[in-house]
């Protein structure tokens, strides 16, 4: 359940076959994305017997008719851990299934790491679901400790799926030489709310110059993930772009009619809903920086090196997991080019590779879960 997309193959998914205005107009996470399609890629299932749970309606006719035998309930991992989640009519629909539920990579969402407690609909979900598995697949100590200060103890720390969509129990990294390095891409984030960090004009402001930065150094490509107005750019979508053009001005993200981040918008943005195009475009790259954990990830699952910066406590979580590389935004401003790439950098994320892809499998295995890893 909480699908992001329409799969084409057993481990494929692309963005919903809606119309171009509807495409743009609609904001959504390409994370969502990835996170899908990679825990699909995990799991060892039968597409033919499988449904998907929309947790809005409160019946389903077809799920009520079906008599394939579904083994568990598999939701997608994302930051449902907060105070304001709306589950809809999850919880009926887990008690009227009574079935195993499947959690891989589901996080807390804050800022900065607080603490977290969850109203009685959340707090009801997680019991439901902490009494139906062995263990709940977690972000990282961050999120485990706020669903301990909420009772619920079987939680598993596994990371997220999107490092291991490669199904590679031995990951080596393509690193070239420092003074190899030449095409760069930057995930930016420019949506963003006090959800995520707590200053958000210094944000947005920091991100500017590291991309300015960035650009006087390599041949530097920005990636969108979500935001209509890099979707109205990068399309070039005629009816929107004049309303584009004047909100990036307005919230100084463009500074002037001719600025650096105008320009590398015109020529060097790239944005999709479908992660294996991703995945053709960072094969460009000789390296990644930025602050998209789904910009970061995707490039380390298939050996590009990555770096991640520290935002909130959900990239801070996930980092620590992972032994993702993770600067701040002001060591990106600050630190030489030759620090922040460095393969020292990478060494840690390399030699624990292996023991975090092999704790998923195990916590799969744990929970009775079939997986192709």
């Amino acid at each position: 359940m909480k699908p992001a997309g329409r799969l084409i193959d057993r481990e494929t998914v692309a963005w919903y076959d809606v119309t171009f205005r509807e495409m743009i107009d609609t904001y959504y996470n390409t994370g969502d994305i990835a996170v899908y399609e990679s825990t699909l890629r995990l799991l060892d299932y039968d597409l033919g017997r499988s449904h998907l749970l929309n947790i809005d309606l409160e019946r389903d006719a077809a799920l009520d008719r079906s008599d394939a035998g579904h083994d568990y309930i598999c939701l997608r991992g994302s930051n449902y851990i907060h105070e304001e989640m709306d589950w809809g009519h999850f919880g009926a629909w887990i008690e009227r299934l009574d079935l195993p539920v499947l959690c891989i990579g589901v996080g807390a969402q804050a800022a900065t790491r607080r603490r977290i407690i969850l109203p009685p609909d959340g707090l009801r979900i997680w019991k439901l679901i902490s009494d139906r598995c062995t263990s709940i697949g977690v972000r990282g100590t961050f999120t485990a400790e706020v669903l301990n200060d909420n009772g619920i103890k079987n939680t598993e720390i596994v990371g997220c799926p999107t490092l291991f969509r490669s199904r590679n129990p031995m990951l080596a990294l393509r690193a070239k030489p420092f003074a190899e390095i030449a095409t760069v891409s930057f995930s930016i984030r420019r949506e963003t709310d006090h959800s995520y960090t707590t200053d958000i004009p210094a944000f947005l402001g920091r991100q500017r110059a590291i991309v300015e930065r960035l650009a006087g150094a390599y041949d530097l490509y920005l990636t969108a993930h979500g935001e209509i107005e890099e979707k109205i750019l990068f399309h070039k979508d005629p009816k929107r772009l004049a309303e584009a053009y004047a909100t990036l001005r307005q919230q100084h993200w463009f500074a002037g009619e001719d600025s650096l981040m105008q320009r590398l918008y015109e020529t060097r943005l790239f944005f999709t809903g479908v992660v294996g195009h991703l995945e053709q475009f960072m094969h460009r790259m000789d390296a990644t920086i930025g602050y998209r954990v789904h910009g970061v990830l995707p490039a380390l699952a298939q050996g590009i090196p990555a770096v991640l910066l520290d935002y909130d406590a959900r990239s801070a979580e996930l980092a620590e997991t992972l032994d993702v590389p993770l600067i701040t935004p002001q060591e990106a401003l600050d630190l030489p080019f030759a620090e922040i790439f460095s393969s020292a950098r990478f060494l840690r994320f390399e030699r624990h590779y292996p023991a975090h892809y092999l704790r998923m499998k195990r916590f799969l295995e744990r929970n009775g879960i079939a997986h192709r890893m």
